[in-house]
């Protein structure tokens, strides 16, 4: 890209018409003209009408004045367009463009090319192709801005803006844009600052990436909007930078081993705190761990974690692979004589001590093995359920979610024949593993993956 005159460049982007005018044609219908800011466009392909966000079809068009089949960036442009949409629908400072217009930008970060010094908070018009607004400037460092505009604009990035003084009778300067949307906190801090002069000085698509990939998780569409980057060109890139990409987000490799290492960290403190349980759902560990992290985005990483062995899965729980390996000598001797007395109720370690005449602490310690191990389930401390118990009960919370979008503990209580003080242990051991949540009297379906049978 480096070595593409400006005008070739823009032939590398998306269709780009900035309308100016529009119009009937007997015998034709509707016309509009503007100057086309990227791209190609050729009779009978589909744009979008910006304004109405639907879409219209090419019928016809002129090239500078000169009936033409194609038309490129740069070139004078009528377009015979046919769709849901008439004249009265079409206003200058409309926009054709080659797929669906993202969100329009209100607060953009932008680099100035000041004729007269500008004043922080400076009343301004602005200029853009076809569309006049105003706005305010707020300086941050050197030539580096945010422009607030009183009327959001279909923008893109390096778009130029002309800037004029409130009353219009002198041209202060020009903007380039930088960011089509600006942080809320923290644009003044050194950092990010130093980011955004950066992304000043980046020279293409690829520098821009790896800029953008530094700020964490990437939104795809809002970057290929925001470069207008073909679905090829986009998908090139990506791949060409080896991102991880999920649910629309991207993920540089840094920025992925730094997740997944968080992920093993506070697995592994959940073990140290929470030694009776084999591990934690997919989704409580995202929620714990990487909270703000898209979760196509967390469950790949989790999918990495169990593909190199580092995470293991035992029928939906996730835990470190030296987690409850096994039991030892003395532990499965003394399990083999508990579990023919696990059936349908519960034990209290207590009382399972007794009816073994055997030593508590080893009857606990041994439950908390064979808990690690999936065979055993503590729905609170020192009480255990078989865990092929727990996955009937979670068969039946899945059974009322899909009868009545929920279950009570009145509910749990009359299926199940039990008092209603373990009907809600029970419940609320399914709200702390993430399985359900609770919603007023109701628990609610939330993780339907754990407590498979």
């Amino acid at each position: 890209m480096l070595a593409l005159t400006p005008a070739q460049h823009a032939l590398t982007r998306r269709f780009r018409l900035a309308v100016d005018r529009a119009f009937s044609v007997k015998g034709s219908g509707l016309v509009v003209t503007g100057t086309a800011l990227g791209g190609r466009v050729a009779v009978g392909d589909t744009l979008w009408l910006s304004g109405q966000e639907v879409p219209v079809r090419v019928r016809g068009l002129h090239a500078q004045n000169q009936p033409a089949q194609q038309a490129q960036a740069g070139q004078r442009i009528a377009l015979n367009i046919s769709g849901d949409v008439s004249k009265s629908d079409v206003t200058r400072g409309d926009w054709l463009l080659a797929q669906r217009p993202a969100l329009r930008a209100e607060r953009v970060l932008v680099t100035l090319e000041q004729d007269q010094r500008l004043k922080h908070w400076q009343p301004l018009h602005i200029h853009h192709a076809a569309s006049h607004i105003t706005g305010r400037v707020s300086l941050l460092q050197d030539s580096l801005a945010e422009l607030i505009l009183d009327r959001p604009l279909w923008l893109a990035e390096d778009d130029r803006l002309v800037l004029r003084d409130i009353a219009a009778r002198e041209t202060l300067g020009a903007a380039r844009v930088l960011a089509l949307t600006a942080p809320k906190r923290g644009k003044r801090q050194p950092a990010y600052l130093h980011w955004l002069a950066q992304t000043a000085q980046a020279q293409d698509d690829a520098q821009r990436l790896v800029l953008q990939l530094q700020q964490g998780p990437l939104d795809v569409a809002a970057f290929g909007w925001g470069r207008q980057l073909s679905d090829e060109r986009l998908t090139q890139l990506l791949d060409e930078h080896q991102v991880l990409t999920a649910g629309g987000r991207a993920l540089s490799l840094d920025n992925a081993r730094q997740a997944e290492q968080r992920l093993l960290q506070v697995l592994a403190e959940y073990h140290q705190q929470h030694g009776d349980q084999l591990g934690l759902g997919r989704a409580r560990l995202r929620r714990m761990a990487l909270p703000a992290l898209d979760e196509a985005l967390a469950f790949l990483l989790i999918e990495r974690l169990q593909a190199a062995g580092a995470l293991h899965n035992s029928r939906g729980w996730l835990h470190l692979p030296e987690h409850g390996l096994a039991f030892g000598e003395q532990e499965l001797a003394l399990w083999q004589r508990m579990a023919p007395l696990f059936g349908d109720a519960p034990w209290w370690v207590r009382d399972l001590a007794a009816e073994l005449a055997a030593d508590e602490a080893e009857v606990r310690a041994t439950l908390r093995k064979a808990a690690q191990l999936g065979h055993v389930t503590a729905v609170v401390v020192d009480r255990y359920y078989l865990s092929q118990r727990m996955a009937q009960f979670a068969a039946l919370i899945r059974e009322l979610h899909a009868s009545q979008g929920g279950a009570s503990a009145a509910d749990f209580r009359d299926r199940l024949g039990v008092g209603r003080k373990l009907a809600i242990q029970v419940l609320e051991f399914f709200d702390r593993s993430g399985f359900t949540r609770r919603k007023g009297n109701q628990h609610l379906l939330r993780d339907s993956g754990l407590f498979d049978a």
